[in-house]
C-alpha cells in the first residue's frame, strides 16, 4: 500500500511525521491519513515526497495496480479539444458548469446548480416553484462561461496585469455593477473595499502592490503549486478590484496550474469555510499549512472528475 511505503521511507529517513509535514507544507493529521491510507496523496504531493525521499515516483508508487496514471493526460489539450466539439457530458461540459455554479455561489449567488447547468445547455433560465433569481446572478454566471474559454484560449500565454482586468471586464460586463462609473469594471477599484473582514490594500497602493506581486511571479524560474497558492494568497490580500477579486483569483489558479502542467482544481461552495480560514490564517499569520491542504483536497476532486471522465484513455 502507498501509506505503508509513506511510512517505511519516512521511517527509514528517521524523520517525524511532523518534519515530514513541514517540509511537504500539509498538516501533521495529513501525513497521518496518508500513512493509514484514509487519504491519497494529490498527485504534486507524490512528487514531493519522492523527491524528499531521493526515490523515484515509480519507486513510491509501485506496485499500485491498475494506477490511473494522470501524468500521460494533456489537461489543457483535452479541455480545448472537447471546447471545440460543443458535445454535452464531457470533462469541459461538467467543468465549466462546476466551475461556474462553485465560484459564484462562494460569493453569494442564489443560483442552484441545476439552475447553472440549464443557463449553459440552453442559454435559458430554469425557475424552481418560488425562486427569486437576481438577474446579476444570471448574467455573471453566463459571462462566467465565457471567461473560461477565453482563459483556455490564453492558458500558455504569460499572466499580465491587462490579462487579469479583462478576466475581470468579462466577468462583470453588463451587470449593473457595470453602470456605476465608480465601480470601474475591469480596472483597479477607486474605493476601499474588504475580504472577510480584514482590510486589503487602498486604492491609491493597488497599482504599486500588483506590480510587485507581477515582478515576483514572473520573476520565478519555476512555478508549482506552491507558487500558485502564494499569488493567490497575496491576490486576494490586495484585492485589486472593487468585487469580484475571488472568482478572478480563482480563475488565475486554473489557468496557471494548466500552463505549469499542474492538475488544475476548482474550490467547491460545499468548501469555502475552510477556503476563507486557510486564506485568513495564510494572511494574517503565514500558516499555510491549511489553505495548501485545502487546495489540494479540490485538486484531488478534480482528479477524480478526471479519471470519470478519461479514464479509459
Amino acid at each position: 500500500m502507498l501509506g505503508d511505503r509513506i511510512k517505511e521511507y519516512r521511517e527509514t529517513k528517521k524523520m517525524t511525521q511532523n518534519e515530514l509535514a513541514e517540509l511537504l507544507e500539509v498538516s501533521t493529521a495529513t501525513i497521518s491519513k496518508y500513512e493509514t491510507g484514509a487519504l491519497e496523496p494529490s498527485i504534486e504531493s507524490i512528487k514531493r515526497l519522492a523527491d524528499i525521499f531521493n526515490i523515484t515516483i515509480d519507486e513510491l508508487i509501485k506496485d499500485e495496480e491498475e494506477k490511473f496514471d494522470i501524468s500521460k493526460i494533456k489537461v489543457l489539450e483535452v479541455l480545448r479539444e472537447q471546447k471545440e466539439m460543443q458535445l454535452k457530458g464531457n470533462l469541459y461540459h461538467n467543468t465549466q458548469i462546476l466551475f461556474a455554479y462553485n465560484t459564484s455561489h462562494i460569493e453569494g449567488s442564489r443560483l442552484t446548480e441545476n439552475q447553472t447547468r440549464h443557463i449553459y445547455e440552453t442559454n435559458t433560465i430554469l425557475f424552481e416553484k418560488d425562486t427569486i433569481v437576481n438577474i446579476d446572478d444570471i448574467t455573471e454566471t453566463s459571462n462566467h462561461f465565457k471567461l473560461v474559454d477565453y482563459m483556455l484560449d490564453n492558458a500558455e500565454k504569460n499572466l499580465t496585469e491587462k490579462m487579469i482586468k479583462e478576466f475581470h471586464r468579462i466577468l462583470k460586463a453588463e451587470t449593473t455593477d457595470s453602470r456605476k462609473e465608480w465601480f470601474n469594471v475591469g480596472e483597479y477599484k477607486k474605493l476601499e473595499n474588504e475580504a472577510g473582514g480584514m482590510k486589503t490594500t487602498s486604492p491609491k497602493l493597488v497599482q504599486r502592490d500588483m506590480e510587485k506581486l507581477m515582478e515576483w511571479y514572473n520573476s520565478l524560474s519555476k512555478v508549482t503549486i506552491k507558487e500558485i497558492i502564494e499569488f493567490h494568497a497575496r491576490f486576494e490580500k490586495i484585492h485589486p478590484f472593487q468585487d469580484g477579486n475571488g472568482r478572478v483569483g480563482r480563475i488565475i489558479i486554473f489557468k496557471e496550474c494548466l500552463k505549469n502542467n499542474i492538475i488544475p482544481f476548482i474550490i467547491m461552495d460545499r468548501d469555502k469555510v475552510y477556503y476563507y480560514r486557510g486564506l485568513k490564517e495564510y494572511q494574517s499569520g503565514g500558516m499555510k499549512g491549511y489553505l495548501t491542504d485545502t487546495f489540494l483536497n479540490a485538486q484531488d476532486q478534480y482528479i477524480e472528475l478526471i479519471k470519470y471522465y478519461l479514464g479509459n484513455i
